[in-house]
């Protein structure tokens, strides 16, 4: 998948909050997957106009949720 990650940091809660940048094409594959893995996170599209995506995970998964963003920047649509 070709995305980035543009911003990260820790929320008062302790949960991490991630911006990421992907094409939208590709933002309908990204969240439905992340939303197999309810618990781990929860994510929004700040501004529709801009291609950022905004995933606040939880802090018991998020060495989990890494390990699938890697898995998943490495995946070829």
């Amino acid at each position: 998948m070709d995305f980035s990650l543009e911003n990260r940091e820790t929320l008062l809660d302790g949960s991490t909050r991630l911006i990421i940048q992907m094409p939208a094409s590709e933002l309908i594959y990204f969240g439905y997957i992340i939303e197999s893995f309810e618990g781990w996170c929860n994510y929004t599209t700040p501004s529709r106009k801009e291609p950022y995506l905004q995933v606040d995970v939880t802090r018991d998964y998020l060495g989990n949720f890494d390990k699938l963003l890697q898995f998943l920047s490495n995946w070829e649509l």
